[in-house]
């Protein structure tokens, strides 16, 4: 199972932040959604251990911040896009913690 010259077994974990919801350098959520007029766009998310938190419906803005307060702690958490009722995307982002 090599690919790219790598060994699956022996390759990194590395994280690759998704091209539609991500963190910024305060910890701040981006929603970047491409068409967001002429889709409809809606995102859940869920802590680490797949407990939903909340929903955001109806995005009609390309770009979106959600506050990191939102999410009352650090750590991991998960999330599902979906564009006109069809799951885009599941993915995680990580929010840092404050000290």
């Amino acid at each position: 199972l090599k690919a790219n010259g790598y060994d699956s077994r022996n390759r990194p974990n590395i994280f690759v932040p998704s091209m539609y919801v991500y963190t910024d350098r305060v910890g701040n959520i981006h929603l970047n959604l491409p068409d967001a007029t002429s889709k409809k766009y809606s995102v859940k998310f869920y802590d680490e251990n797949d407990n939903f938190l909340f929903e955001i419906k109806n995005l009609t803005d390309q770009s979106l911040i959600v506050d990191k307060t939102n999410f009352y702690h650090a750590g991991w958490f998960k999330f599902e896009l979906y564009v006109d009722e069809k799951l885009k995307e599941k993915h995680k982002f990580y929010i840092e913690k404050e000290f």
